[in-house]
C-alpha cells in the first residue's frame, strides 16, 4: 500500500468539490484504506456501514441472477462514491459491490454521512448530482449490452476504466471482464485478440495496457461519449443550494469526541515531567474549564438573541404588505413571503417548484429572463415592469419589480408590487 502522503481526500471528485467549511467537518472522520482486487464491499441485501470515496481504485456495481449469471451495472472511481442507497434515504443495497482494480479509498461511517446529508448542504447536492450521472451510466450500459457488439462493449469498458486510473494499465483477467460484461469468456478473448492485433492494447497475464486511446475511441460505440459527457455536464452545474457557511450546519455531536481524539493524535502535547508540572497542568485545565463554561454561557445568550431577532425579522418579512421573492439563477422561486404567495395565487409551500416567469404573461417571459440575468450579471439594483397573467383570483396585473443580487451573485432578491399601490411600496436601498 502506498504511503498516505500519496493520497488525499481531495483527489476524489466529490470530496474535492466541497467548500472548505464542509470539507473541514468531514476531514477528521475520513479513514484511508486499501481495497484489494476482488474484495466485496457489500453483498446484495447488506446494510451500508460506510460510504466509500475511491481515490485510485475502481469499484463495480454488479447484479447477480439466481442462476449465477452476473452483469455489471456501473463502475465508480475517483469521480464518485459507493453508497448511493444512503444518499437516497435507504440503508441496504440490491446489488453486489466488488473492487475491480485495487487501490486506495477513503471511507466515512454511515451515521456520520447521514448527519451530513441531512444538513442539506453541498455534500448532498454533489452526491445527488453524481447519482444522476450514475443512473445515466447504468441506462447506457443496458443499451450497449443489448444493441452493440462485444468488441464495442469491451472498448467502452476499457475506456471508462482507464478514465478512473492514473496510468494506462488495468490489472484484470479476461474472466473478470466477461463477468462484468455478462458475456462468455471466449467472446472476450476473441474481442481482446482483435484489439491487440490492431495494436490498440497489450494483454499479458491479467494486465491490459492501453497503447492507443484514440484508436479505441474510434472503435467504441456512442455509449462511451454519452456517459462521459453526462458526467462532465453534471459536475459543471452550479449548486442551487444555499452556502453551507450561511446555513451554519454543525458537526455531528456523536462524533465530537472522535474528532477531538484525532486532532490530539495529529498534534500530541508533551507529557508532564514532575509532580509540580502535573499540579500546574490540573490548575490550568480547571481555569480553562471555567473559561469555557463562561464562553459557552455567553455563546448561548448570543444564540438566543440571534434566534429572537431572526423570528422578529421573519415576521416582518412574512407579513410585509408587498411581495418579497428570492430566485435562483434559473429563475426558480427559492423563497417568498405571504404577500408574494397571494400575489401569484399560489402557496408558500410550493416554493422550489415553479419559475417566477411561469406566472407572467407569455409575452413578458423573455424580458423577465433577461432581467434576472442582468441583476446577477451587473450586481446592482435593477428595476423593470411586467404583467402577471390572470388567474382564478384576479385579472391580469401590472407589476413593478426592484431586484438586487446576493453577495455571491447566486440569488436574485426581488420586491414585487402592484403598480396600482406604487405609493405604498418600499424601495430596496
Amino acid at each position: 500500500m502506498p504511503p498516505e502522503t500519496e493520497c488525499s481526500p481531495r483527489q476524489n471528485r466529490i470530496l474535492g468539490g466541497l467548500p472548505a467549511n464542509d470539507y473541514a467537518r468531514l476531514q477528521d472522520d475520513l479513514e484511508l484504506i486499501h481495497l484489494a482486487l476482488g474484495q466485496a464491499l457489500n453483498e446484495s441485501g447488506d446494510a451500508h456501514g460506510y460510504i466509500y470515496f475511491p481515490v485510485n481504485c475502481i469499484v463495480s456495481l454488479i447484479f447477480n441472477t439466481n442462476k449465477g449469471s452476473t452483469a455489471e451495472l456501473a463502475v465508480t472511481g475517483h469521480d464518485g462514491l459507493v453508497g448511493i442507497p444512503l444518499v437516497l434515504g435507504g440503508n441496504t443495497t440490491t446489488h453486489q459491490v466488488i473492487v475491480q482494480s485495487a487501490g486506495e479509498a477513503y471511507r466515512l461511517k454511515a451515521e456520520i454521512a447521514r448527519w451530513e446529508l441531512e444538513q442539506g448542504g453541498e455534500f448532498l447536492h454533489l452526491a445527488l448530482r453524481y447519482t444522476q450521472a450514475l443512473m445515466t451510466q447504468m441506462a447506457q450500459s443496458i443499451v450497449c449490452n443489448r444493441h452493440h457488439s462485444v468488441d464495442q462493449q469491451l472498448c467502452r469498458w476499457l475506456l471508462l476504466s482507464a478514465d478512473l486510473l492514473p496510468g494506462r494499465q488495468l490489472n484484470m483477467t479476461q474472466e473478470l471482464i466477461a463477468n462484468m460484461l455478462g458475456v462468455r469468456r471466449e467472446a472476450v478473448t476473441e474481442a481482446a485478440g482483435k484489439l491487440q492485433a490492431a495494436g490498440l492494447i497489450e494483454y499479458r497475464r491479467g494486465r491490459i495496457t492501453l497503447l492507443d486511446r484514440p484508436g479505441l475511441a474510434a472503435r467504441v460505440c456512442e455509449c462511451y461519449a454519452v456517459v462521459k459527457s453526462e458526467y462532465e455536464r453534471i459536475f459543471q452545474i452550479k449548486s442551487g443550494l444555499r452556502s453551507a457557511s450561511r446555513l451554519r450546519p454543525n458537526p455531528d455531536p456523536a462524533s465530537m469526541r472522535h474528532r477531538a481524539e484525532a486532532r490530539l493524535l495529529q498534534s500530541p502535547h508533551a507529557e508532564p515531567g514532575t509532580a509540580w508540572d502535573s499540579a500546574q497542568l490540573v490548575h490550568e485545565l480547571q481555569i480553562h474549564q471555567i473559561e469555557l463554561e463562561m464562553s459557552n454561557e455567553a455563546l448561548q445568550q448570543a444564540y438566543e438573541e440571534a434566534d429572537s431577532l431572526r423570528e422578529r425579522y421573519a415576521d416582518i418579512y412574512d407579513f410585509a404588505p408587498v411581495g418579497y421573492f428570492t430566485l435562483d439563477p434559473l429563475g426558480v422561486i427559492i423563497d417568498m413571503n405571504l404577500a408574494g404567495a397571494v400575489l401569484l395565487g399560489t402557496k408558500g409551500s410550493e416554493k422550489n417548484r415553479h419559475r417566477f416567469a411561469a406566472f407572467l404573461a407569455p409575452d413578458c417571459v423573455a424580458a423577465f429572463d433577461h432581467f434576472v440575468d442582468e441583476v446577477l450579471g451587473t450586481q446592482q439594483k435593477v428595476r423593470c415592469e411586467s404583467v402577471l397573467a390572470a388567474n382564478a383570483y384576479r385579472g391580469a396585473t401590472h407589476i413593478r419589480i426592484e431586484a438586487v443580487p446576493d453577495a455571491e451573485a447566486r440569488e436574485c432578491r426581488m420586491v414585487v408590487f402592484d403598480t396600482a399601490v406604487d405609493s405604498l411600496a418600499p424601495r430596496l436601498q
